[in-house]
């Protein structure tokens, strides 16, 4: 794990993108070091990282921004689940008492059958920022997860604000979820050439991060 959240003074991390045994980076409010790490995040490292946290106010466009569904397909299991949301923190939560917090617990996700709930996980939002910005974070749960393992055809996928909340001034501003089956996320050649609809997820997200732009 890496945490350098609201870390104002480091401005880049050479040599992240060789990190092999990387599986959480939270950089939250680093304005400095923001850019350089974005353009750093390349295929084999999105691979691996579980939790990424950073400034940013958008998800990628072939997430499933609404309640997704879950279809089963013949001899192709579902390796894994991303879920990626957009939080803010707002003026109600004082500095000096963000920095007690280990992280913004207030944001779920749940499997649904029927519109009833049948399993909700606090999503690892770890690292609050000092700052008011809004802030991207990509989870990624593996096979043996229950937001994974309990999926059935039909169950349905959705993330939400916990009501009533645990902190004051947290906003979900935006979250979409990708779902990835078996031999999605394989491809170990050079994607430079792919249009994005054959482009690996991990592959897409790299290329999504390397292209934000300040204003993102």
């Amino acid at each position: 794990m890496l945490n350098l959240t609201s870390c104002e003074k480091i401005v880049d991390i050479p040599g992240l993108e060789c990190l092999k045994s990387l599986v959480r980076l939270y950089a939250s409010g680093c304005t400095a070091c923001s850019s350089a790490i974005k353009k750093r995040l390349a295929k084999s490292c999105m691979r691996k990282i579980s939790n990424l946290s950073m400034l940013g106010s958008k998800i990628p466009d072939w997430f499933s921004q609404d309640v997704d569904t879950f279809s089963e397909r013949k001899n192709c299991v579902l390796k894994s689940v991303i879920i990626g949301v957009v939080v803010s923190l707002n003026q109600q939560i004082p500095y000096d008492i963000r920095e007690e917090l280990l992280a913004i617990v207030d944001i779920l996700a749940q499997i649904l059958i029927l519109d009833f709930s049948i399993f909700c996980s606090v999503l690892n939002l770890l690292g609050v920022p000092n700052t008011n910005e809004d802030q991207v974070h990509l989870c990624r749960y593996p096979t043996h997860h229950p937001l994974v393992s309990k999926l059935k055809d039909g169950y349905k996928i959705r993330v939400i604000r916990g009501e009533p909340p645990m902190m004051k001034g947290v906003e979900l501003k935006k979250w979409g979820i990708h779902l990835v089956y078996e031999g999605d996320d394989d491809y170990e050649g050079d994607e430079e050439s792919l249009n994005e609809s054959q482009q690996s997820p991990s592959e897409k997200m790299a290329r999504f991060f390397s292209s934000f732009e300040d204003g993102d």
